[in-house]
């Protein structure tokens, strides 16, 4: 890669005020096997450099594949013309060098050099493992594997100069259940910086087979309100919604449900939202965000109480506060903006199967369409599929039926918070009980 400190060099010399370059180099390995049989396999180097070339409070943005000196000089004088025809933006800045934390331990390797035969016979026998899990999964429809080694440079005129090493896997899963005519998808995926540190096979086939099974040819139940058990899996539609939420220019600026109750309670005390970005070897883990501000360990909501928003540097500058180190680029041609890394709620001390045994009439959720929790009022809405649960037994699966709650029933209707926390992506839960929400066809 063309030196970044020499291309931020350039930007000064070109007149930047201030100059920002991110370059990241990339290799990507994906692997899909079906029927036994590879079905794709390809190798890429998704890398590539992106500048940030500010002209006091005007900022310009251009990114490149190219890396040669010509075409990074011609990006440049762009960028300086660009600079000073850009709308103004009053809180343009970034930020300064601060010590980083050095033992996220997020890059393990070892499993890169094995074999590719090695690897496709993992998805191998993946996909029958599968097959084998019970009669009714009659069908995989394609087992992946991904991984990603990268290094990222990011450097600026503030004195930002960092780089990190690190390495993802995933592992994909897709098949699907028939009863008659009826079917059901068994989908999902599960990733981690260390190949180790991913679940067994067995534990994957069980976790999407075993879903994909038990939903199978479920029917609506009679509309009215029910206790709700929400799994890990059924929890994803509680994030989407919050993550408008807890994003610190949306609370901030009163579009969030969130707004103006930071010190307040707005959930039960069993609840609290964390998103760590410096958890030792954790799918999202970093030493410092993409602008280069340190990372950390940031209590958004506590014990029910509401402590802060993700913030990133423009943000926390725009609003006085200090950034929680959550300025994320989805891709280096990005630009960067507030997201989360590892956002968890945090495990409680109940069982599953002790709760499922307290619930008179309930739902036990794991699948859910819809967005689920509003971002800006807080309201719930999602169709979902599940069980049926009376005095304590698993009587049928559930399919047709939508859940509504208001935000106080969700939030504060917190009845149970279970133990069964795992981190195999970015948004994580345990099992939540909700004392009652509103079922309808």
């Amino acid at each position: 890669m063309n030196d970044i400190n020499r291309v931020l060099n350039k930007c000064v010399r070109a007149g930047a005020s201030m100059a920002e370059v991110y370059g990241i180099n990339q290799q990507k390995l994906t692997i899909t096997v079906r029927k036994g049989k590879v079905e794709a396999i390809s190798k890429s180097t998704p890398g590539g450099m992106a500048i940030r070339f500010f002209s006091v409070d005007r900022v310009a943005f251009a990114h490149t594949t190219d890396l040669s000196d010509n075409a990074v000089d011609l990006a440049i004088a762009k960028l300086s013309s660009l600079s000073k025809k850009t709308s103004k933006q009053e809180y343009a800045s970034l930020p300064e060098p601060h010590d980083i934390t050095d033992d996220v331990d997020i890059f393990g390797p070892s499993f890169v050099d094995i074999s590719t035969d090695d690897k496709i016979n993992y998805l191998v026998d993946l996909e029958n493992a599968a097959l084998s899990y019970d009669p009714l999964i009659k069908q995989a429809n394609g087992m992946t594997y991904i991984e990603k080694v990268s290094t990222v440079k990011l450097v600026n005129t503030n004195g930002v100069d960092l780089s990190l090493d690190r390495t993802a896997y995933t592992v994909k899963v897709n098949l699907s259940s028939a009863k008659g005519e009826e079917m059901f998808p068994g989908e999902g995926e599960f990733s981690a910086r260390y190949f180790e540190d991913l679940p067994t096979p067995d534990k994957m086939v069980d976790i999407i087979a075993g879903k994909a099974v038990r939903l199978i040819g479920g029917t609506a139940v009679e509309p009215g309100e029910y206790e709700i058990i929400f799994t890990p899996g059924g929890m994803d539609s509680l994030f989407w919604g919050m993550m408008h939420a807890i994003n610190g220019d949306n609370l901030l600026r009163g579009s969030s449900f969130l707004a103006d109750k930071e010190g307040e309670k707005i959930a039960d005390a069993k609840f609290s939202l964390v998103d760590d970005a410096v958890m030792k070897r954790g799918v999202n883990s970093r030493p410092f965000d993409d602008e280069g501000t340190p990372s950390q360990k940031t209590m958004i909501i506590e014990d029910g109480i509401l402590r802060t928003g993700l913030l990133d540097y423009k943000t926390a500058v725009k609003y006085g506060r200090k950034s929680t180190g959550s300025a994320l680029r989805y891709a280096y041609n990005n630009f960067p903006e507030i997201g989360n890394t590892n956002l968890y709620i945090a495990a409680g001390k109940d069982k599953v199967e002790d709760v499922i045994a307290s619930c008179k009439k309930g739902l036990l959720v794991e699948h859910c369409q819809g967005w689920g929790v509003h971002g800006v009022n807080g309201t719930y809405s999602a169709g979902i599929n599940g069980t049926l649960i009376r005095n304590g037994k698993r009587i049928k699966p559930v399919a047709n039926v939508t859940l509504a709650a208001s935000n106080d029933e969700l939030f504060n209707g917190i009845g149970a918070v279970c133990d069964d926390l795992n981190f195999y992506g970015g948004f994580n839960a345990p099992s939540v009980m909700i004392k009652k929400m509103h079922v309808g066809s």
